[in-house]
């Protein structure tokens, strides 16, 4: 019996992993594991997975000596039977056509010039061929069903017709409804008096002075009264003085300013105070990413006698002296002392708005 071409790769692909076909490419077999499909409830038992590596075209002589063997041919004349099997197989691409191998699957050429195939669906794992698929239906746990509990009923009710029963149950129950409703409407009261309270009682704030006036005088270092000076607010005299030197006197205390106290105020620190007739300026000394050590910096500035004031722009904490000036010249001359000092380069918001800083 002549065995041909396409008949020894369908039996050498249950014995190899590969059969290659010298000059067309090689099949190439990987074996799979079983699959479960929930969907169809069916299992697919184990199966090789065939493909066709057009690579694959050196001639390893698996082939020509399996035709030899069972063709009782020469090696020759093996060869050239597949020589003539390819001829054929690309003749029929060539036309855009589809060649089958039996039982193994299609071959056809796609418009890139290249060879793809489709397998048939035979299984080539000896040792799982020939088993079916087996269709299942998976086991569905049932729920333990609730026994309603019959509702208890007076002794006194079994002796009675079921219309009076029924009546005496409806009067226990409404009964019971009576006495729960006063407290559920007095805690709705409750929750109802905390809530308009949370809405218009508990957002109140004290109102915030917004002149100048109050801004600057909350600013201004506060002074110790003279020794023997009265703490008592001054009277309003009963009569105006006529006497010329008194007049004079009352005049030169009226224009003359009063004392500072010599002690520091340990708050002078935190309050700016400035002059009324200068402007203010803040100038940003360093910008850190962390708080903790902004706040360090602030402190050193504040313990070297600055008027310290910190600012939080988008992830950056700025950190700056907030001062007085007159001229243009008392600002670079703060802006050279704080560089010198601190080696930094102040500047100002504007400025850092203007770097996208």
């Amino acid at each position: 019996m002549t065995t041909d071409v396409n008949k020894a790769i369908q039996e050498l692909l249950f014995e190899k992993t590969a059969v290659i076909v010298p000059g067309l490419g090689g099949f190439t077999s990987t074996p799979g594991a079983a699959t479960v499909d929930y969907v169809q409830d069916v299992i697919t038992p184990p199966a090789s997975k065939l493909d066709f590596n057009p690579n694959l075209v050196l001639n390893d002589g698996v082939l020509v000596q399996y035709l030899q063997k069972h063709n009782l041919s020469t090696y020759q004349e093996a060869e050239g039977m597949v020589e003539r099997y390819v001829s054929s197989v690309r003749d029929t691409l060539e036309r855009r056509e589809i060649y089958e191998v039996p039982k193994v699957g299609r071959l056809y050429q796609d418009y890139e010039q290249k060879i793809r195939f489709m397998p048939e669906g035979t299984n080539f794992n000896a040792d799982s061929f020939g088993l079916p698929i087996v269709n299942f239906q998976p086991l569905v746990k049932e729920k333990p069903k609730v026994v309603a509990t019959p509702k208890t009923v007076p002794a006194e009710a079994l002796f009675e017709p079921a219309e009076v029963a029924a009546i005496k149950v409806d009067e226990s129950s409404a009964s019971m409804t009576m006495k729960i409703l006063p407290w559920a409407v007095l805690l709705l009261a409750i929750l109802i008096a905390l809530l308009l309270y949370n809405i218009f009682g508990g957002s109140k704030q004290k109102p915030v002075a917004e002149l100048p006036e109050a801004i600057e005088r909350l600013n201004v270092k506060p002074t110790l009264p003279e020794a023997g000076a009265s703490e008592t607010s001054p009277k309003e005299p009963s009569s105006i003085s006529t006497d010329p030197s008194a007049a004079q006197n009352n005049t030169n205390s009226a224009t003359k300013p009063p004392k500072e106290s010599a002690v520091p105020d340990a708050a002078d620190t935190e309050q700016d105070s400035f002059e009324p007739t200068k402007n203010k300026l803040y100038l940003v000394v360093h910008s850190f990413g962390v708080k903790g050590n902004a706040t360090k910096f602030a402190q050193t500035l504040t313990e070297d006698g600055y008027a310290t004031q910190t600012k939080k722009e988008g992830n950056l904490y700025r950190v700056g002296v907030t001062f007085a000036y007159s001229t243009q010249s008392d600002i670079e001359k703060m802006r050279k002392e704080l560089a010198t000092k601190y080696k930094a380069g102040p500047k100002t918001e504007k400025e850092l708005e203007e770097m996208g800083k």
